[in-house]
């Protein structure tokens, strides 16, 4: 397959891809990002990976199925950043928090590839349990800041939620940012330590505030527009009501009576064999990134990050600027 990579890109090595939202987030804030190689392992994500690119939504990237055997250094020189979304289960106070101790938790080979790669800036995200200790004693957020500043580079983190963006819904979620500078900051100064913090003052980034709320208006004016897809015909806005909003749903659903979820339409009891897509389904978008939250997360902490003097940070900023 030929990724095409370009200079004027800035090329991103994905792992934990899953339906791309991440991916998409970092487009959206640096339009001219593109993920050159993909990592993920759920058949029904990479099917939908495959499906986007043949569609000409995201750009067309190799797909390799593991992280713990994917090698980075093929990728060194051509890629400059590495994003992902690595397993929430070790960390989310839903599950047993075993942090490390986990098999499914995949920090390490993250930190192999960033490695291998030598991608000059990184972007993880993960649940907000990540801020609290586990059976292994120590935060995952906690973990993931020690090892990039050993690594050298300049941290800043933050939790986000999908409702600042316009979403129904929460989906709060830890965005790190990493970027290649020279002096770092100490992981002790961020409040990470043994307990959850307080919310982060992102209101304050106004700037960002506005850029989302720019980008928010002008996807929803081109999604009632019938720009952004067939639905767009409707004159729905860019998200759904929320579930509980019977009114509003009632509106959209007595105009366009197929855009109920298809879950609703499920009987009870149904043969689960005939049901495995939804499920699937429901579960890579349980586990997905909103791409607006993801861009708005990118942007206020790359603004923080130059703010305090980061020379990666302010490139990054300046990538964004030119496509204004």
């Amino acid at each position: 397959m030929n990724v095409a990579l370009r200079s004027e890109h800035l090329n991103i090595l994905s792992i934990c891809t899953g339906g791309g939202g991440l991916d998409l987030g970092v487009e959206l804030a640096v339009p001219c990002a593109r993920s050159v190689c993909m990592v993920e392992r759920e058949a029904f994500a990479v099917a939908q990976l495959v499906s986007a690119m043949e569609a000409g939504l995201m750009a067309p990237a190799p797909i390799w199925s593991d992280a713990r055997t994917f090698d980075g250094r093929a990728w060194r020189g051509a890629v400059d950043g590495l994003i992902g979304g690595i397993p929430c289960q070790p960390h989310s106070v839903a599950g047993r928090k075993r942090g490390s101790l986990d098999e499914r938790d995949l920090w390490s080979a993250a930190r192999r590839i960033i490695v291998q790669s030598r991608a000059w800036f990184v972007l993880i995200e993960n649940v907000g349990g990540m801020l609290s200790a586990g059976d292994d004693e120590v935060a995952g957020a906690q973990r993931v800041f020690r090892d990039l500043s050993k690594l050298g580079f300049s941290v800043e983190a933050g939790l986000f939620t999908a409702s600042e963006v316009g979403a129904p819904h929460q989906r709060e979620r830890i965005f790190i940012l990493a970027v290649a500078d020279s002096d770092q900051p100490r992981l002790e100064g961020y409040g990470l330590v043994g307990e959850r913090p307080g919310k982060l003052p992102f209101g304050a980034c106004r700037r960002e505030l506005a850029y989302a709320s720019r980008v928010h208006q002008r996807w929803d004016r081109q999604w009632r527009q019938g720009e952004a897809g067939e639905a767009g015909r409707y004159g729905v806005g860019l998200f759904p009501p929320a579930r509980d909003n019977y009114p509003e749903w009632g509106s959209v659903l007595a105009v366009a009576p197929d855009l109920e979820p298809a879950f609703c339409r499920v009987v009870d009891g149904v043969a689960s064999r005939l049901d495995v897509d939804r499920v699937e389904c429901l579960r890579m978008l349980g586990n997905g990134v909103v791409p607006l939250e993801a861009a708005y997360a990118l942007r206020t902490l790359v603004t923080r990050l130059a703010a305090s003097g980061s020379a990666g940070a302010a490139r990054l900023v300046r990538m964004m600027e030119a496509a204004e």
